[in-house]
């Protein structure tokens, strides 16, 4: 047993024997520390770094522990809902609020039951309200710019300019679409299409057509996409 000023402590080729693993998740947990809960080194011993033997054993049994959490396999069964579902919500949680999960083991994410059951109920009842505010008056063949079409969903305008370049599912084809001499785009969408997607869309929000980059499977955020759309002629 390696030991440090009379305490018992590992190495990672200690970890390894121990416990049966390769080194490179033993790398990543401690890389990662400040996601993952890894306790801290303390101290050397020759060029390698080593953990209180203690301290580490208890992290390493609590990160196991998954009693009360559930991962997006159980939550997915309980509350009937599409893995696909569940991945977009979880992609768009700056925008609605999605839990952080608890922790993951093996590359399996985990959340806490009842956090995650009470912010899907209010997700829901907001999605809920937010189909109330559907503006179902008018031509059905009128020609209405982006912004129009915001004020007809009950949304902010702003949030949904990027649309077009990056289309929830079931966003229609504008009706008109030309190039102004600026260089920007103008365009016009049926009433009774932008009708038709409020009818269809999903409460997990726009479907993103390409998966953010450099996604980390460790849990935490992902280093943000950029899908900025170039801005358009003031009142589209």
């Amino acid at each position: 047993m390696t030991t440090l000023d009379g305490r018992e402590v590992y190495t990672r080729r200690d970890l390894m024997d121990r416990y049966g693993m390769s080194l490179s998740p033993l790398e990543k947990w401690h890389r990662n520390r400040s996601l993952t809960g890894h306790p801290e080194a303390v101290g050397t011993v020759g060029r390698e770094l080593v953990w209180d033997r203690e301290e580490w054993d208890r992290w390493y049994q609590e990160r196991g522990d998954t009693r009360d959490l559930e991962s997006r396999a159980d939550l997915a069964a309980r509350h009937g809902l599409a893995r696909g579902t569940l991945d977009r919500m979880w992609s768009l949680r700056e925008e609605n609020g999605h839990p952080e999960p608890v922790k993951t083991v093996q590359q399996t994410t985990y959340w806490d039951a009842d956090e995650w059951d009470a912010w899907y109920a209010d997700y829901r009842r907001r999605a809920q309200r937010t189909e109330l505010d559907v503006d179902r008056s008018g031509d059905p063949e009128d020609l209405v710019t982006l912004s129009q079409a915001a004020r007809i969903l009950g949304v902010e305008p702003t949030s949904i300019t990027h649309y077009p370049k990056n289309p929830p599912r079931n966003w229609p084809q504008p009706a008109v679409e030309e190039e102004l001499p600026s260089g920007r785009m103008r365009r016009r969408y049926r009433r009774a299409d932008i009708w038709h997607y409020a009818d269809t869309r999903t409460i997990a929000g726009p479907r993103r057509r390409f998966p953010p980059r450099g996604t980390d499977p460790v849990p935490g955020r992902e280093p943000s996409s950029d899908h900025r759309t170039p801005a358009e002629e003031p009142g589209q």
